[in-house]
């Protein structure tokens, strides 16, 4: 058992030397082998499923870039380990941050309003505003803002549709409310 385990620390340190050399064939090894060991240390720190599979297929895609900076010295398993305990704390940290920018930025335009009041009073907003604003937003906010809030994709289902990384798409959905609120409120005119 203590050999095959040596048996494949040395593969694995083969590859990754080869890998650093641009051989995509050792590189596909290592991956085959390690993105099990991968997935599950990720997972241990982003709770998330797609934040955890981005994260895992960073940690590759770093490994490929940086991997002329490996030392032999120490086992692949271990070099690689330390990148996604890396980037799956930074993910942890990055989301964090991103909550909390959006409850600072949702606090600061909080209004307090008795919302059935208004729905029962006013039939909710009148929805040919509503179509009109939608339709006067930016081409990008305005298919991210249809995206997310009607047909409920998350924040990684909705990067992936719009290919583009999940802060700008998070970020094209955050300012296409902004810019709707902002030309309803103008359409409604002073409060009466």
């Amino acid at each position: 058992m203590r050999a095959q385990l040596q048996t494949n620390r040395d593969e694995e340190r083969a590859w990754l030397l080869a890998a650093a050399k641009g051989d995509r064939l050792a590189f596909g090894r290592l991956y085959g082998r390690l993105r099990p060991l991968v997935e599950r240390w990720v997972r241990l720190v982003v709770v998330d499923p797609w934040q955890s599979e981005e994260v895992v297929q960073d940690v590759f895609l770093e490994v490929w870039q940086i991997a002329g900076r490996y030392d032999p010295r120490h086992t692949a398993v271990a070099w690689i380990r330390t990148i996604a305990q890396r980037r799956a704390i930074d993910r942890v940290r990055s989301s964090q941050a991103d909550r909390q920018r959006d409850l600072r930025i949702g606090a600061r335009h909080l209004e307090l309003v008795d919302h059935a009041s208004l729905e029962r009073a006013e039939g909710v907003l009148d929805r040919a505003a509503l179509r009109d604003a939608v339709r006067s937003l930016p081409d990008r906010q305005r298919e991210a803002v249809v995206l997310r809030h009607l047909v409920e994709l998350s924040g990684p289902e909705l990067a992936d549709r719009l290919g583009v990384p999940l802060g700008t798409a998070k970020s094209r959905a955050r300012d296409g409310v902004s810019a709707l609120r902002r030309s309803l409120a103008h359409r409604a005119g002073p409060p009466r």
